[in-house]
């Protein structure tokens, strides 16, 4: 059924079938056009919102239409009558950004989409905040249904007519909002906003994308009472910054932290989410552009998951929260990259590379020893024997008093005389040649080759030592990766087992799958308005799958009436269910239990892909190490041959 209006400009406009509908009114195609769409009123616009439409009007351009569904051109029922509806942009496949932050959503939304994807939607965010606050727009109302992001992480603004607008002399107040996107200085939403509102709500968003759906100000409170998160907003407890356990916060389990940011994002947060009367200026929609742009070109990706993204020169934040119990954010890319990945292994081929690896030993090549022959000793200097004429002088002398002794068995009177002589003179000349230089020289000789052997066996024993641990090293790298490749033969057995188990408890999983389909925020639970939702997907409590009563009771604001009931709405959706044995388990435990054997599949492949090189750097290591102590060996070795040549020399 179609039905004809006129624009602004009395031409008319035939609006089609109907495509959405919401409180303020209801979206139809317009025939003919494929680019846009109509949004009529339930009401007629009242005299200031339709100044306000016209207003808009004229100051849309290029950049505006670029981010955001603005309108082109307003709709009357007859020619200058009440204005009824809007001609805006169509946005194709409209989707909430929320159920791109939401890892629930996202699962089924944006299945391939990891942080990467995130990172760049927040900066196209940034990119369409900034381009309104150019032109004096301030969005006001900031929330995640005003935002639709697109599979190519393009960013959208709807609503435009709820916008503060300022001209000729008015200032058209955006008089709605959402809590949990509200800055706390805003005491009423009567009262005009600034951009440093919006940067309020900008970052709120930018938060919920890089920290899957959580929100800065749903953490753990210490204190007593509950903390409901509006109240945490006014009081400025934001519970990932540094000041958080002074405001008695902590951030929920299986959080991203903002150490594992880029040092300006953190502080960037830290400055959006401070208490406004210490930071008169929050960051703004270009500041924030540009620290993403740094954190986007920063990223890395991680070493043992190829689904997962990261900061360079962090750890993985995400492979540390599935570590410490908590979910797999990015299973689904995970399990794609890993697939595509394990394709384009060949087990055989790079076995055959490892086992060609020689160890140390074999391909160790000694150091080139010098040739000993032209080796001599080297003499003693002359000038070392100091005492040579005294001892001749001494030895004449006492060879005389001897000669007189053997005449003295003749002439008796004589031994009186040569004895004394010979004895002095032949102690004189005992002492003189003890006591030489050249002795002493003959000596330390002597001592020096025995040094030189001691250092040559602990040359010896050392370099003996440091082979053959390099050679355990060797061995166990070598041992380590054979293990690794009986696993990884041993993996499809091992996967097979447990998908007969899982096909055996398949009631149970299709139960899982189901509670896992059943979303908190599609259902109209009693209590349980946005901020409460907002905390609850903070706790990561997003389906019936994820209510227990100990996780939502541990949620701020959820006593025990209000887990209760939660807890009852599950048992509701339970008894529903209804168990179909012709499919077994479903599909999303099948993926699950593949998941988990590609990651271990994925991490013994990039184990063995690695191992070659990993020998050949071990053996590098190892053959350069005790390459350099033989070359020192041979060193030694010729200077023990040297010693030994000089300690042989005979003096007289």
């Amino acid at each position: 059924m179609t039905r004809q209006v006129f624009d602004q400009q009395g031409r008319p406009v035939v609006i089609g079938k109907e495509l959405g509908r919401g409180g303020e009114g209801a979206v139809f195609e317009v025939s003919g056009s494929r680019d846009y769409v109509a949004k009529i009123y339930h009401k007629p616009a009242v005299p200031e919102k339709a100044q306000k439409l016209a207003l808009m009007i004229r100051l849309g351009g290029d950049s505006l239409k670029q981010f955001a569904a603005w309108p082109i051109a307003s709709l009357h029922e007859t020619l200058g009558g009440p204005t009824r509806g809007l001609v805006i942009p169509k946005v194709a496949k409209p989707i909430e950004i929320h159920e791109l932050y939401s890892p629930a959503h996202r699962k089924v939304e944006f299945p391939t989409s990891d942080w990467r994807f995130l990172v760049r939607t927040a900066l196209n965010c940034a990119a369409a905040f900034q381009s309104l606050h150019a032109k004096q727009i301030v969005i006001g109302d900031v929330n995640q249904g005003n935002v639709l992001v697109s599979s190519k992480a393009t960013v959208n603004l709807i609503d435009c007519d709820s916008f503060q607008i300022t001209g000729n002399g008015t200032t058209y107040k955006c008089k709605v909002g959402v809590a949990h996107f509200t800055p706390p200085e805003l005491s009423s939403y009567e009262m005009i906003r600034t951009t440093n509102h919006d940067n309020f709500g900008l970052a709120v968003m930018i938060f919920h994308l890089l920290f899957m759906g959580r929100h800065p100000f749903s953490g753990r409170f210490s204190g007593k009472g509950d903390m409901p998160l509006e109240k945490a907003i006014k009081e400025n407890r934001f519970a990932y910054g540094g000041n958080a356990s002074r405001y008695q916060m902590a951030p929920p389990p299986s959080c991203l932290s903002l150490q594992e940011l880029s040092t300006d994002i953190s502080s960037m947060f830290e400055a959006a989410f401070a208490d406004p009367r210490t930071v008169q200026q929050r960051p703004t929609a270009t500041q924030w552009g540009k620290a993403l742009r740094r954190l986007e070109s920063g990223m890395r990706k991680c070493s043992r998951d190829p689904g997962h993204f990261h900061y360079q020169g962090r750890q993985c934040p995400w492979c540390r929260i599935m570590q410490q119990g908590g979910p797999n954010f990015f299973v689904s890319v995970s399990f794609k990259t890993a697939e595509a990945r394990s394709a384009n292994f060949h087990l055989h081929k790079i076995w055959f590379e490892i086992q060609s690896v020689k160890d140390p030993g074999h391909s160790f090549t000694r150091a080139q020893r010098r040739s000993t022959n032209s080796l001599i000793p080297r003499p003693i200097p002359p000038s070392a024997d100091t005492t040579k004429t005294p001892r001749l002088l001494l030895a004449c002398i006492a060879g005389c008093g001897a000669f007189l002794t053997i005449i003295s068995f003749f002439l008796p009177i004589l031994a009186i005389f040569s004895i004394p002589i010979t004895l002095i003179y032949s102690v004189w000349w005992i002492i003189l040649w003890t006591t030489r230089p050249v002795t002493k020289e003959v000596r330390r000789r002597k001592q020096e080759l025995a040094r030189r052997k001691s250092h040559l066996e602990k040359a010896k024993q050392n370099i003996s030592f440091v082979a053959q641990r390099h050679l355990q090293s060797f061995e166990s790298k070598r041992q380590q990766l054979a293990e690794a490749k009986s696993k990884y033969e041993g993996l499809k057995s091992s996967r097979d087992a447990e998908y007969n188990l899982l096909q055996s408890h398949a009631k149970e999983r299709q139960l899982d799958d189901y509670l896992e389909r059943c979303f908190i925020s599609n259902s109209k639970i009693h209590g349980v308005g946005p901020s409460r939702l907002v905390a609850l997907e903070s706790y990561g409590i997003e389906t019936a799958a994820d209510i227990t009563y100990d996780r939502v009771n541990a949620v701020p604001g959820f006593g025990p009436m209000l887990t209760d009931e939660m807890v009852l709405w599950r048992r509701t959706l339970e008894v529903r269910f209804q168990f179909d044995p012709s499919k077994g388990a479903p599909a999303s435990a099948v993926q699950a239990l593949d998941m988990k054997y590609l990651q271990q599949r994925s991490q013994i492949e990039s184990l063995l892909e690695a191992g070659a090189d990993e020998l050949r750097r071990l053996t590098n290591v190892a053959n350069s190490e005790v390459g350099r102590l033989d070359e020192h060996l041979a060193q030694l070795e010729l200077h023990v041959t040297q010693a030994q040549l000089d300690a042989s020399v005979v003096v007289s």
